[in-house]
Formats: structure tokens, sequence, C-alpha cells
């Protein structure tokens, strides 16, 4: 008798679980029917969501849009973005992780870095440089053009605002980029980094490349080469990059320089970042560097330029605190999120006036530097520069000799712009992943002396990234 009531109560408690259960499924495929509810844009991932695919007999009979359908599904899930939330919350009960590795790669091994067996012939030389302290005499507000020329004085005063846009509004199709192409990130308290795998195969198509583009481009054109090193590779000792199978960003570096043409300025930034890493150069919470980490990488280009770079302090500074980036939507850290950024920005002399094409074709005008103060908190870094555009551009009223360049880059580069304005006339930036002009064409049609790729080292890496490179130079 007590072995049929336990049995009983077995059965009950059974049917009470599998109750239970298929009742939760029930309430997710109703809050996953709710169409209106589905979400187009990521806000933690900074991306836009998969697209309900088109309906055609040819992927309905080869499985591609049933495929397409799991995707979207999965992808725009009512509440995906609470789960994975809740999800960090749940690994984080397992215990105190003072150090992890969060793997988005697919496995990463790095090559081995071959030695570089000798000197470019005919290298282009660069000039080291002081990292200045005050404005060069007998320039206004500091600002030369590449010929080393002082630009005439102007009475415009550079635009305060945007015309069309008002300040705490993101541009349009921000958001909507794709995410940046990104390794495994290895964390440490409130901070995280990414971490590099040298590729020679990718490495040294990317350096062919841009030694394509200086073929193409002719003598007339100067083209240079800045690899941005990775925060793990400044500020992690490289015994911690070597426990985790991380490359040498430094001797990547210079492998890179090593394989361009003679007639590329390979410009080499990793050992000025390393000699100013105890500076706030790069995030904890988010995988860029900052403005102030982008400032001495100019400084550097400004060596290869044979210009004078300008101090720091001649900018107007702006500071947005209260950023929380990419690595913590990834870990959902709650040391990072205790902890937050505070996004620094420099504001050009010449002008802060500049346009930028939307996703729909459409000319928006905007500031170099926008005020992110009420920028969402993983939404700060988009201030710099109209953020990951196809194209932008700004022509500085402070400077009238017709000089031009154009800086192909990825989010790294967004940072970097404003402090290349105040050298030129007109500055042109392209992010290679949209831009479907071929570069020498657009060269030509601009008159543009100076191209500048601005890349952090994982894009001159990355098959994926160097594939876009090369399909950009054609």
């Amino acid at each position: 008798m007590d072995k049929e009531k336990a049995k009983e109560k077995l059965r009950t408690i059974y049917r009470l679980k599998n109750g239970l259960f298929f009742a939760a499924l029930g309430v997710f495929a109703v809050i996953g029917g709710l169409w209106f509810l589905r979400p187009e844009v990521s806000e933690i991932e900074k991306r836009e969501l998969t697209a309900f695919p088109k309906l055609t007999a040819k992927g309905v009979l080869d499985g591609s849009f049933g495929t397409g359908l799991d995707l979207w599904y999965a992808d725009t899930y009512p509440l995906r973005e609470s789960l994975i939330a809740a999800n960090h919350r749940l690994q984080a009960l397992y215990g105190s992780q003072s150090e992890q590795i969060i793997i988005k790669g697919d496995g990463n091994k790095a090559d081995e870095i071959p030695d570089i067996t000798g000197p470019r012939d005919s290298k282009p030389t660069t000039t080291p440089v002081e990292t200045p302290s005050t404005a060069p005499e007998g320039t206004q507000g500091g600002e030369t053009t590449p010929s080393g020329t002082t630009p005439p004085a102007t009475e415009t005063e550079p635009t305060a605002t945007p015309a069309t846009e008002p300040e705490e509004t993101l541009p349009d199709g921000t958001v909507h980029q794709q995410g940046e192409m990104m390794g495994d990130i290895y964390t440490t308290g409130d901070s995280a980094y990414s971490l590099y795998y040298f590729n020679r195969s990718g490495t040294e198509r990317y350096a062919r490349a841009v030694s394509r583009a200086h073929e193409l481009l002719g003598d007339g054109v100067r083209v240079f080469s800045m690899p941005i090193p990775l925060s793990s590779g400044v500020i992690l000792d490289q015994s911690i990059q070597s426990s985790v199978g991380a490359s040498d960003q430094r001797a990547a570096i210079e492998y890179i320089n090593s394989q361009t043409d003679p007639g590329v300025y390979a410009v080499n930034i990793y050992d000025i970042l390393k000699k100013h890493n105890a500076e706030y150069i790069y995030f904890r919470t988010d995988h860029h560097w900052t403005a102030r980490g982008a400032y001495y990488g100019y400084v550097e280009l400004c060596g290869a330029m044979g210009v004078e770079p300008h101090a720091l302090e001649d900018f107007e500074k702006r500071e947005f605190p209260g950023f929380l980036g990419s690595f913590y939507a990834d870990t959902q850290s709650k040391s990072m999120k205790n902890n937050p950024d505070t996004v620094e920005a420099f504001v050009p002399m010449g002008t802060n006036s500049m346009t930028y094409v939307d996703n729909k074709g459409k000319e928006i005008k905007w500031n170099i530097i926008m005020n992110a103060e009420k920028y969402a908190t993983g939404n700060k870094y988009y201030c710099f520069s109209g953020s990951d555009q196809s194209l932008a551009w700004v022509h500085n009223p402070a400077i009238t000799d017709g000089s031009a360049c154009v800086i192909v880059k990825d989010s790294f580069g967004n940072a970097f712009v404003p402090f290349m304005v105040d050298h030129y006339e007109y500055v042109y930036w392209i992010d290679f992943r949209y831009f479907k002009q071929k570069l020498p064409d657009f060269v030509a049609e601009k008159g543009i002396q100076d191209v500048i790729f601005c890349l952090n080292i994982y894009n001159t890496t990355s098959s994926g990234a160097v594939g876009l490179v090369e399909k950009l130079v054609g």
C-alpha cells in the first residue's frame, strides 16, 4: 500500500513537472508569435538583427528559406536580450572569476610571426616627433597643411550645431551597422581586452592590398598604413598575452610593415602607445581606444607626414561619463557596470561641422564631435565623426589650399578623424566595410593627395576584413 502511494506521488510530481514544462513552452510560443514585439535592432550588441527571409520557390526547395526563418525567429525573439542578461547573471552564480576568456572566435590559434629578414629598399622614412606640449609658433591655432604652410586666417566661425539634427539624436542608421570584427576577450576585474591572433595569410594579403593601392594611385598620392594595436597588446604584460596564446602585436605590426611596398609609408604606432600606456588610452568596458589614444597615433603619423602635430591642450575637451561599451555588452560584468568609462573628446579648431551619407543615400549635416550626454550608456562612442557611416567629409574653412586626404577606417578611426581636420581643407573618411566605390576612382574624383589606412590590427589579419579591403582597392 505504501509503495502504491509512493508511486502515485511520483506520478503526480511527474505530471506537475510536465504540465509546468508544457505551460512554459506555450507561454514562450505565444510571446514568440507576437510579431509586433520583435526587435529589429539589438541595443546591447549594437547591430541590426536578422531580417525576415524573402519567400521564394527556390528558397523553399533548397532549404535556405527554412534556415533563414530559424535564424530570424531566434535572433529577433522578443525576450532575447533579457534572456541573455539572465544567462550572464546565472553564470555569475557559479562563483567569482578574477580572470576569464570569452571565446568569440572559432578556436583561434595564432600563426608564428616570421622573422623580418631585412629593411625594405627605399622605404619612406618616418620621422619621430616628440609629443607636443604647446601649439607650434606661427600657426593659427597650431594647424599646418601637409606641405607645412600656414593656413590663412579666417573670420568664419565653426558651426556649433548641425543644421538638420538635434544633438541628442544618434546618426540615422548608426546602430544598424554590422558588429565590429573582433576576436576573443580576456577579462580581469573591471576591465576586458580583445585578444589578437596573428594570421600570416591574412596579414600578407592586407600588405599586398595596401601596396596595390600605392601602385594604382601612383607616386602623386601618398599612401600611409597605420595598423592600430588592440588594448591587450599595449596594456597587458607580454607574459599574460603569451599564457592565453595571443600574439605579440608589436612584432606583428613590424611584419605587416615589412611586407608593404617600399613606396608605402608604413607607420608603427605601437611604441608611442606603449610609452603612454599608464594614461587613459583604451577603454576598460569597450574594445576601442580612447580619443587620447588616437591622439598619440596621430602624433606618430604626423612624424611620417613631416608636419607638426597640435598640442592636445589646444583642443576644446568634452567629457561624457557613464559609458558601458562592447565588453560590458558581452559580459554583463557587475564590476564593469559599477565602474563605467568616460568618453573624452577633442573638438577640431577649424570647424566642428561635417556631412555624412546615411544608409538611404541621404546627405546629413552633423558635428564631428557630438554632444553625447543624452546618448544611451552603450552608445557614447558614437559622438565621434558620425560613427560608422560609409562616407563622411568635412570642409575646413580655416584652410584654403585645396589639400585633401581620405582616411580608410573601421570604428577605431572615428576617434582619430577629428585630429586630422586642421591639417587639410578637405578630409574624407570611408568605412571599408560599407563603402562601394573603388578607392582609386574616389581619390581621382576628389583630388586627394594622401590616403591613410587606419584599421585596428584585427582587421589587417582577419580574412573577411582583408577581403573587403581588397575589394575596395580593386
